[in-house]
């Protein structure tokens, strides 16, 4: 097992590739059990973050960087009017 170290975006992806792995047991489950589809809107509302991530929405993932974004400016803003002060 002698090999170069991961970069970090193989190593972002290895990480995304194994909560798809855990996260696809749960989904399984759902596919399996006669009608248990019917119960999986439910399932996603209680634990929002239970699809793979090639199910997630580009647009969502948008959303809630634009969403960080602000926060920092906001923080930004803030820490240099306390620093006017």
């Amino acid at each position: 097992l002698r090999g170069s170290n991961l970069s970090r975006r193989e190593r972002k992806q290895l990480l995304r590739t194994v909560t798809d792995v855990f996260r696809l047991v749960p989904m399984s489950i759902f596919v399996l059990v006669p009608f248990m589809e019917f119960a999986l809107p439910l399932a996603l509302k209680i634990f929002p973050n239970m699809l793979p991530s090639t199910f997630q929405d580009s647009l969502k993932e948008e959303e809630k960087m634009k969403g960080e974004l602000q926060m920092r400016i906001s923080m930004a803003g803030f820490f240099q009017d306390t620093l006017t002060e």
